[in-house]
């Protein structure tokens, strides 16, 4: 794992949500270099596409009403709406938080 991808992993645990701008901005680093170091913590792990987190997890709390068609502005507690683009999204891993939450 490069210096890069571990700093990068740190960052992102610090908090719930970035954008690649500040991501770049607080590690210093341009564009190709943040989208080599996603594409490789992906590959190892470390984080996942919004995607791949959301077709694992339960959608829970919805009710039978809810989220009938695929939309959940009504309540909130379904997944995202299909109004998003989540194709950029990552998700931070359980992998991750057990190897760095501590570091």
């Amino acid at each position: 794992m490069t210096d890069i991808e571990i700093k990068l992993i740190k960052f992102l645990l610090t908090s719930s949500v970035y954008s690649d701008n500040a991501i770049m901005k607080n590690l210093g680093i341009n564009e190709e270099e943040l989208a080599a170091a996603y594409n490789s913590l992906e590959k190892n792990g470390y984080l996942e596409s919004y995607k791949e987190y959301e077709a694992r997890s339960p959608k829970t709390g919805c009710s039978s009403s809810c989220c009938n068609g695929g939309s959940c502005s009504s309540c909130n507690k379904c997944s995202m709406d299909s109004t998003f683009d989540t194709s950029k999204v990552k998700v931070i891993t359980v992998k991750a938080i057990l190897e760095f939450d501590n570091i």
